[in-house]
């Protein structure tokens, strides 16, 4: 989640540097060749492990990986980075929705609890700590294109439910190339539509080789680990996290203040996952 914080404030910096699409393509450009690379040989064993699942695979480079980060750097050209993490709040509650819909995830009383305190913590955040901003909150156009790329990485992540059993540097190398192989259409749009920007400066390629190398990479390694260690709908509630450090490097990389309703909903947030992680998994296998 930090490293997809920092990914807000990276957004936010490429803005009137670099186009959304040359980020998109340049991020998993790179990845992809840097892991080819290294792992040319376990690429080639794995292959027939990963053949029966094309399709799988394409859905999730194209829609989870290309789709989320193409309307997430679109949204950073028209929103802040403490809105790009305040937003992405939402995506627990897609996925535990999703997982109890499509996987008939068991959930109780106190793991909804949790749900929605983490979720209060949030609205902490936009409200900085007001509720009539809450109630008075307007979204604008990059804050909506925001919202829809929730549900494009909240599908994702349900998705990795199906993931072969494969090494998972091994399994984001085929993410990463699928994510580039679909980029390429999106790019040639953006280059038509005289939209195009490619990085011109140092701070620009800095901008682009945090973003393949952090977001791209060893957070998406360390959420599928994730995924796989305690399942969908617990990995996605620490998605609750991200708008609380996107808020920290906000105030340490762009110069924004620290306000006590940060902290407030910080303690909240934790309040949220330690009910639905602990005190909700006791009373599930109490049930047993």
């Amino acid at each position: 989640m930090l490293g997809w914080a920092g990914n807000t404030v990276a957004g936010r910096m490429s803005t009137g540097e670099i186009s959304p699409m040359v980020v998109v393509f340049l991020r998993w450009f790179i990845i992809s060749i840097f892991l080819i690379l290294f792992l040319n040989k376990k690429l080639i064993l794995s292959f027939n492990l990963i053949s029966g699942k094309l399709v799988w695979l394409c859905l999730m480079g194209s829609l989870g990986l290309t789709g989320f980060n193409a309307l997430f750097y679109i949204a950073a050209q028209n929103t802040t980075a403490i809105n790009l993490g305040i937003i992405q709040g939402i995506m627990p509650a897609i996925i535990l929705v999703g997982s109890v819909i499509m996987f008939k995830e068991a959930v109780n009383i106190t793991k909804v609890t949790g749900l929605i305190i983490a979720f209060f913590g949030v609205l902490v955040v936009v409200s900085q700590g007001d509720y009539k901003r809450v109630i008075l909150l307007s979204f604008n156009y990059g804050d909506l294109v925001m919202l829809c790329a929730c549900f494009f990485y909240s599908g994702f992540t349900l998705g990795l439910k199906n993931k072969p059993v494969i090494d998972p540097i091994v399994l984001m190398t085929y993410f990463s190339l699928s994510a580039l192989i679909f980029s390429i259409p999106l790019l040639i749009i953006e280059y038509h539509i005289g939209l195009i920007q490619v990085p011109a400066t140092s701070t620009a390629w800095l901008t682009i080789l945090y973003i393949a190398f952090v977001p791209s990479f060893l957070a998406q390694i360390f959420f599928i680990r994730g995924v796989e260690l305690v399942g969908a709908s617990k990995a996605g509630l620490f998605i609750n996290f991200l708008p609380i450090f996107a808020a920290i490097l906000g105030v340490l990389l762009l110069g924004e203040r620290l306000f006590v309703y940060h902290l407030i909903s910080l303690f909240i947030v934790l309040l949220g996952v330690y009910l639905f992680m602990v005190i909700g998994d006791k009373e599930k296998n109490k049930s047993y």
